[in-house]
């Protein structure tokens, strides 16, 4: 997994709770804690950092990343902004990871394994498949939300498929104003 996530889930960790607590996160998890935006590292560590830092908070693990992708979109954006360029909307954003956000990822970080985001309009919905070995939906339910933040709109995510239940790929049905 490449280190951008781990700085952001970083930043999260000591925006939402304190530095001192990601040092605690870091320690308590057994991990190195020194991660490089370009660097790659094992998908275990993360999970151990998620994992630590949802005892710390009182959260499960899937809580852990929804809060994490909800509050770390704005990091990711700020430490990429030209990835949103000419995108209007949360709509856009999500419409847009597979076709323009994702190949622009893969100039930055060329080895970088990114999930999959197919998103269908149907009627005032959006309709959702993420598809990723990692099975990180709770990261990508908490980034959607956190897209909606970003554009100053109240997104609302029902789960209606997921490969924690033995689908081949989590579906989501993503509303806005509820």
């Amino acid at each position: 997994m490449k280190g951008v996530l781990f700085n952001v889930v970083e930043d999260v960790v000591t925006e939402a709770m304190s530095a001192e607590a990601w040092d605690d996160v870091v320690d308590d998890s057994g991990v190195s804690g020194s991660y490089t935006s370009l660097g790659t590292y094992p998908d275990e560590e993360l999970s151990q950092i998620v994992h630590a830092t949802a005892r710390a908070a009182g959260l499960s693990d899937a809580e852990t990343l929804q809060l994490s992708g909800r509050l770390g979109f704005k990091h990711l954006v700020r430490r990429a902004p030209q990835l949103l360029d000419g995108l209007d909307g949360w709509r856009a954003v999500i419409k847009s990871l597979d076709d323009i956000i994702h190949p622009e990822v893969r100039k930055i970080y060329p080895d970088a394994d990114v999930p999959g985001f197919a998103a269908t309009d149907d009627g005032d919905a959006l309709v959702v498949i993420y598809t990723s070995k990692r099975g990180l939906c709770s990261l990508a339910d908490g980034l959607i939300v956190g897209a909606g933040e970003w554009f100053e709109k109240k997104l609302s995510v029902e789960h209606t498929g997921c490969v924690h239940d033995g689908d081949p790929s989590c579906a989501m049905r993503v509303v806005e104003g509820e």
